[in-house]
């Protein structure tokens, strides 16, 4: 850096940050740890974690246990429900690796099908 100028040195420098950005970090933080609160009172939280136990069991070729259903529509939580479906299809989708080929096959043959058959039938 010392055959730089010092004007060129100080352009790239980085801004130092005000006392306004400073107090809205720290908001923030304090945000995030609320949100903290909330996801762990959530009652899809323990299944949750349940699938990403067993997504690393899968990983790191540990067996698998299974997961405790929750069952659908309890209140309060931070919409963990949503995501359960998908962690069931990809935790059994990891377990058994001929879903992939099985989903491929039936997303570009069903469509190919279709065509075929009403073809057929404009015949």
């Amino acid at each position: 850096m010392a055959y730089l100028t010092r004007k060129t040195r100080h352009r790239n420098r980085r801004a130092l940050q005000g006392l306004g950005d400073l107090t809205s970090a720290i908001q923030s933080i304090e945000g995030a740890l609320g949100t903290g609160v909330d996801v762990a009172s959530d009652p899809y939280f323990n299944e949750t974690v349940c699938h990403i136990g067993q997504l690393h069991a899968i990983s790191t070729g540990q067996p698998v246990t299974d997961c405790a259903v929750t069952p659908s529509g309890l209140p309060g939580g931070v919409g963990l429900e949503a995501a359960q479906t998908p962690l069931r299809f990809y935790v059994y989708a990891k377990q058994n690796v001929w879903v992939w080929p099985a989903v491929v096959i039936g997303l570009l043959g069903l469509p190919f099908f279709l065509g075929y058959e009403v073809g057929k039938d404009m015949k």
